[in-house]
């Protein structure tokens, strides 16, 4: 064989094996049940409606891909590229997602139940339509993320970014937001309006700014949480504790605060217009001294009800 011909007959041979693309197991798709695919480079293929269940997937490149109904239960995807790829009606029940970036992706109707997403990047996605059921998003971005009614009941969503994140009316009872690692959940700036938040971890966590109103809060831990400037009007905070929160300038206006824990809280410029304190905790006693809350300019009026035998000091202002 002359050289031209060799040279010709390895081109084809080239040819052939970049027209075989990503090297898939026999029959897949779809049957790819189990399938050894980690590091591979499927960007931008066609996976839709194929069964990848605990398939291998580690540090795959899946962006642009195609997964509408493919089936991912139990897959391993662990620092997976996932960007913009199309995982709509997908089940990634029990899948380990663990710091895989999602970011951009499409994602309604998707399953992820159970599944593990710590550390994962979820950036600006909705995730309104999602199955997030006991799902796992320690230390997970979740930056501006639409989660505005969403099912999050029992979510483990400790130590999150949050900022900016849509979750009003969510229901996330006996959700865990409590930090992990030393770093506090972050919810500065989110909406909450109308979440239902009752039995849930908030120790620590990040709300300044945060948009609570209506939210039920009943019997929560919000220990130690930031809510400076917060939004609370006709919040549900009954038997919560709220020791050592910062609540400057937030807003309270008709919130219930009946039997709260209130001790070493700081109030200043608080709105508590029409605030139902009744049977709240406001004195703390250290070293035979009495520490009440920080009412400084806090404002309030006749429909303001203080706990039994209480009367606002002077420094808070009393208004029409």
């Amino acid at each position: 064989m002359g050289t031209l011909s060799r040279i010709v007959f390895h081109l084809v041979i080239l040819c052939l094996l970049v027209s075989c693309g990503p090297g898939l197991p026999s029959g897949c798709p779809p049957a790819c049940l189990g399938a050894a695919l980690s590091e591979r480079n499927l960007t931008g293929i066609d996976l839709q409606g194929a069964n990848l269940r605990n398939a291998s997937l580690i540090h795959a490149s899946l962006g642009d891909a195609n997964l509408q109904g493919a089936d991912l239960s139990g897959a391993d995807l662990s620092r997976s590229v996932l960007v913009r790829a199309d995982l709509r009606g997908a089940h990634l029940v029990g899948a380990n997602l663990r710091y895989a970036n999602l970011s951009g992706a499409l994602m309604d109707n998707a399953d992820l139940s159970g599944a593990d997403l710590t550390g994962a990047t979820l950036m600006r996605i909705d995730l309104t339509k999602v199955k997030l059921t006991a799902a796992v998003l320690v230390q997970a971005i979740m930056i501006g993320c639409n989660l505005s009614g969403a099912d999050l009941r029992g979510i483990n969503l400790a130590s999150a970014d949050l900022r900016g994140a849509n979750l009003s009316w969510a229901y996330m009872k006996g959700a865990n937001l409590a930090p992990a690692g030393g770093s506090p959940t972050n919810l500065s700036g989110a909406n909450l309006t109308g979440a239902i938040l009752n039995g849930a971890n908030l120790g620590r966590a990040k709300l300044d700014g945060a948009n609570l109103q209506e939210a039920n809060l009943s019997g929560v831990s919000l220990k130690d949480v930031d809510l400076s400037g917060a939004l609370l009007r006709n919040a549900d905070l009954s038997a919560a504790n709220l020791q050592n929160v910062y609540l400057d300038a937030a807003d309270l206006r008709g919130a219930k605060l009946v039997g709260a824990t209130l001790l070493t809280v700081s109030m200043q410029g608080t709105r508590l217009e029409g605030t139902d304190l009744r049977e709240a905790e406001l004195l703390a006693k250290r070293d035979e001294e009495i520490i009440m809350v920080d009412l400084t300019g806090a404002k309030y009026d006749a429909e303001t009800q203080w706990p039994w035998g209480f009367a606002p000091p002077n420094t808070a202002i009393f208004v029409e």
